[in-house]
């Protein structure tokens, strides 16, 4: 097997590994919420109140990996499955944050999206050898 060379550096998988606890950490907190929301419903404001926020970081984070990354494995696929995923939870953050049932179906999704992208560039950046 010979390696080949690219033109960028090998990209950090740091980047993936936090993306990827930040959409288990986003996808636990939906599934909890609804949980959450029967057992004590003085709580819905202040975990709603969370998700601009959230989503500041999770876009953060997907620079931080995904530029890199494409830089390195130029998968068109990586960078659609994470502009999905920004997409979905940015609309459901934004446009329907009055609206649990849409609001939570578009942050899951999201999520899940986002966490299959971090897992992917992640793996296509250490299949490559530098």
């Amino acid at each position: 097997m010979t390696a080949h060379a690219h033109p960028h550096p090998h990209p950090s998988t740091t980047g993936d590994l936090m993306g990827q606890l930040l959409s288990l950490v986003c996808l636990v907190h939906c599934m909890a919420t609804p949980v959450l929301l029967l057992l004590a419903p003085t709580l819905a404001g202040f975990l709603g109140g969370w998700h601009p926020v959230l989503l500041v970081g999770v876009v953060g984070t997907a620079g931080w990996a995904f530029i890199p990354g494409y830089r390195f494995h130029r998968s068109k696929a990586v960078l659609l499955m994470a502009l999905g995923g920004v997409t979905l939870l940015a609309t459901g953050v934004t446009l329907f944050h009055d609206h649990f049932v849409a609001e939570t179906a578009m942050t899951v999704g999201g999520a899940a999206l986002m966490l299959a992208a971090h897992w992917k560039n992640r793996k296509l950046a250490q299949a490559c050898p530098i």
